[in-house]
């Protein structure tokens, strides 16, 4: 007979975890590198995404309220 396969759950670290109000902007310092291709964002509304030197930035793009954001990295 054949073993059950397990399952294994791959751990992917959160970064930040935060709701950000209408219009409002969340900054992530790019600490060790890090560049919007290693970032997975899960939202519960629109965002924009702009690329600055120091840091990212996830702005709020919804019209009338507040989003949830998880920001994940990539597991290379």
């Amino acid at each position: 007979m054949d073993k059950p396969i397990k399952k294994e759950w791959i751990k992917i670290p959160i970064i930040k975890k935060a709701v950000i109000p209408l219009g409002r902007p969340l900054y992530l310092s790019k600490e060790n590198n890090i560049t919007q291709q290693d970032l997975i964002i899960e939202a519960s509304g629109n965002y924009r995404l702009i690329d600055k030197p120091n840091h990212i930035i996830i702005k709020n793009d919804d019209c009338c309220r507040s989003i949830q954001v998880t920001v994940k990295t990539k597991d290379d």
